[in-house]
């Protein structure tokens, strides 16, 4: 969840999800995400969803093609969404984004602040 202020998105907060899971991949089920927009039009949640996050335990910091897809269906909440990628076993994480004329790319560690 988060907003977009002086041309920087501002992320304040998470929402987790129950999700379907298998040894290889992980569901955010729709009915889930149609549960939080109307929370946030009902004004039960401030705030947009402009993104989702998700880890890769062992696996590394990549989004996969399902990864891509899910990004892209995030985009029609914002034009400046979001893809989080954890990497806990290494404690580190990546931030991917959709750039015009390249696709989802990852954004470099200098244009992400934590505060």
């Amino acid at each position: 969840m988060g907003t977009l202020q002086d041309s920087s998105l501002w992320i304040n907060d998470m929402i987790a999800g129950e999700t379907e899971l298998s040894e290889v991949s992980c569901v955010f089920p729709p009915d889930m995400l149609a549960q939080v927009a109307n929370d946030i039009v009902e004004g039960r949640i401030e705030g947009k969803i402009v993104g989702w996050y998700h880890s890769h335990p062992g696996l590394g910091l990549f989004l996969s093609q399902t990864d891509m897809q899910t990004h892209m269906q995030f985009c029609q909440f914002s034009p400046y969404a979001v893809s989080l990628v954890a990497e806990p076993r290494v404690q580190e994480f990546g931030i991917w984004i959709f750039e015009n004329g390249a696709g989802v790319v990852q954004l470099p560690s200098s244009y992400i602040h934590i505060i």
